[in-house]
């Protein structure tokens, strides 16, 4: 199997180079026929790297422990759950998955593309995407083998590291990648308009979905990363602001600000310069997160260890800027030509504008503060860590802003918008923004912070509401219906518009619940014996003692908390310690916790320690409204299917006339 799974990788290797030659030759001579050739080899790549996805998936399936990578982290007794999740968790089983993923999406869009007419900038986009691809085979290749054999073939692997056994970690992984990965496709559309000296807005409008999707599958990355660190790390939160998941918000935030100029280009025909630059800053920083998580030169938990495989990233990097920014230069004058100006500082475009500076000081801190130790060490010699007291501190009050302008935006028009205008449609929100108070001192937020985000998040959700009403009305007054059906005709026919919407507000559900757990987080560590009660809060905690359990691949102790409220009986919760049996994954227990999840808070259990006795030590965290991080997520995903869903041209021209009625009708206030 091994030998098989390298001569696919081999052979994979050759054709992609082969693929890459016949699209510069295709270009270099005009000669589509060669192309053509290029788009068949991206088909047989796509075969060479499914079978070897294929074999290092059978070989955990099949327990072949004559290949390293299986022995590394799977086991005989290891349920077929995990052994699937084997594939990405080390270094060379997770290279193989994002490489075969580049040539999936490679083929898929030579599939859409490639027969349709008119289709002139194939071979530019992908002379980077297989560009993208001889590298990771060339990794794959000469560098992080994932069929290298071992020397003696070992009865049982050495299993899964146990944080790893956990379900956040299926899908955590795989959803990165699905983000990252997805950027390559607009970085390689924007490259080829770069190279055929084109200024349009093209290349945006084919990859629309791409980003969309792309940025829907990091953000759903993210949040499995912090859904899996909250329920086996064991220390009650969900972010860290660790370098490895500081390296996965970066393109984040650029990929949000990207997603928002280029409605300004579409529009106005402004930023693409600006917008170029966005693309290229959120493809590198996934490269460079890459960097960060497999070099090991920044300490984190989350990362592979040390390894070289980082710095050959950081060379790809290098190439990257060089070559991006390069063809950016060649084309400045051409870019800056019929690039049209802000007209006024309170229009869409302008919030549009504050918005990506908002971002792009968010991604600055975030990068500063996660590469400080690097520069500290370079500087003085001594590598000195910034902690989460830095982002905690820089980094609030400029989501605080963000989600202000996220409550403006839909109030202002293209173009400009008057003075006037804006305060007449800021009385209501502004209204509840005061009388929400009150109400928020009365439930006990008498810390700024918290409370600022609260009452904004309302104010994001007034004018959502009233953009909802307001456009119900202009198909009210076209269409000649009620205004429900009415609203519901408008939602549903202008998917982007209102499923951006949707978006919004799913993000304030989220940031809602990144609040309550951030500043409202009650922790308190108790000494318990059997039948002993304790009160935390709105509950009472009754300790009934510890329980032994023995499973095929550990042995565990789990303490049992009985859990009522005013109303009684709420459920019974089960802290554990785990000793796994293997010798490679024994080196300490491994702290399970428990959670009772409500809609208002999360009850959250860590068992600490235990003495004969059965006395124990749990540690209990409260933490207020988390559980609309998830529900928001959720919301998240709902409104970006429903941005991308396929309409007709003439929804779509629908859509445009709305926003123009909208406008005109804020110009006349």
């Amino acid at each position: 199997m091994s030998e098989l799974g390298n001569a696919s990788l081999i052979f994979s290797l050759l054709v992609s180079v082969f693929t890459l030659a016949a699209n510069a030759a295709g270009i270099w001579k005009k000669d589509w026929r060669l192309v053509e050739v290029g788009f068949r080899g991206v088909y047989v790549n796509l075969l060479f790297m499914s079978i070897a996805v294929g074999l290092l998936l059978n070989a955990f399936l099949t327990d072949d422990f004559s290949i390293q990578y299986v022995v590394s982290y799977s086991e005989k007794s290891l349920p077929v759950f995990y052994k699937i999740t084997g594939l990405w968790a080390g270094q060379e089983g997770s290279l193989l998955f994002w490489g075969w993923l580049v040539v999936l999406y490679t083929a898929i869009i030579v599939a859409r593309d490639g027969k349709r007419p008119g289709a002139t900038y194939m071979p530019y986009v992908l002379l980077f995407l297989n560009g993208t691809i001889v590298f990771f085979l060339i990794l794959l290749n000469f560098v992080t083998m994932p069929f290298e054999l071992i020397a003696r073939v070992p009865v049982d692997g050495n299993g899964l590291n146990p944080l790893l056994q956990n379900p956040g970690m299926v899908f955590h992984p795989p959803t990165l990648y699905l983000g990252y990965v997805g950027f390559t496709i607009p970085f390689s559309f924007a490259m080829a308009a770069l190279m055929m000296g084109e200024e349009g807005d093209w290349w945006i409008k084919k990859t629309r979905a791409w980003t969309l999707f792309s940025w829907m599958f990091l953000t759903l990355g993210i949040v499995f990363g912090g859904w899996w660190a909250y329920r086996e790390l064991g220390w009650g939160g969900v972010w860290g602001w660790d370098p490895v998941e500081n390296s996965s918000i970066m393109p984040w935030f650029t990929a949000t600000a990207f997603l928002h100029s280029v409605m300004i280009q579409e529009r106005r025909g402004m930023l693409k310069i600006w917008n170029l630059t966005l693309i290229i800053l959120t493809f590198s920083l996934s490269i460079f997160g890459t960097f960060i998580t497999r070099s090991g030169i920044i300490a984190s938990v989350h990362s592979f260890g040390q390894s070289s495989v980082g710095f050959v990233f950081l060379g790809f990097l290098a190439v990257i800027l060089a070559v991006s920014f390069y063809l950016v230069a060649t084309r400045y004058n051409m870019l800056r030509e019929h690039n049209p100006r802000v007209d006024s500082l309170i229009s869409k475009e302008s919030s549009f504008l504050y918005n990506n500076i908002i971002l792009m000081g968010l991604c600055f801190a975030t990068f500063w503060g996660t590469v400080f130790p690097l520069v500290s060490e370079a500087v003085k010699g001594v590598k000195i860590s910034v902690g989460p007291p830095f982002f905690n501190t820089v980094n609030p009050p400029l989501f605080l802003l963000l989600i202000a302008l996220m409550a403006l935006c839909p109030l202002l028009g293209w173009r400009s918008t008057s003075i006037r205008s804006v305060m007449r449609n800021l009385v209501l929100p502004l209204s509840a923004m005061a009388l929400s108070v009150p109400v928020l001192l009365f439930l006990g937020v008498t810390r700024f912070m918290p409370m600022f985000f609260y009452a904004f998040s309302l104010f994001v959700v007034i004018s959502v509401g009233r953009e909802l009403y307001q456009g119900a009305r202009v198909s009210v007054k076209n269409a000649e219906s009620g205004l429900l059906r009415a609203l519901a005709r408008h939602a549903v026919k202008n998917g982007r518009r209102y499923g951006g919407f949707l978006v919004h507000v799913g993000m304030i559900m989220l940031v809602v619940g990144l609040a309550g757990y951030g500043y409202h987080q009650f922790k308190e560590d108790f000494n318990l014996r059997p039948g002993e009660t304790v009160k935390v809060g709105k509950y009472s905690l009754v300790y009934k003692g510890l329980h032994g359990d023995k499973e095929k691949t550990y042995d565990s102790v789990e303490a049992v908390v009985e859990v009522y409220d005013a109303s009684g009986f709420v459920g019974v919760l089960k802290p554990s310690k785990r000793f796994y049996t293997k010798k490679a994954t024994k080196a300490e227990p491994s702290t399970e916790v428990a959670i009772l999840q409500r809609l208002k808070e999360d009850v959250y259990l860590i068992l600490a320690g235990w003495e004969q006795d059965e006395s124990a030590s749990i540690t209990v965290i409260v933490n207020p409204l988390l559980m609309w991080v998830w529900i928001g997520t959720g919301v998240i995903v709902l409104g970006i299917l429903w941005c991308v869903l396929p309409r007709r041209r003439r929804d779509t021209e629908l859509d445009t006339l709305t926003l123009d009625l909208l406008n005109l009708a804020r110009e006349k206030q």
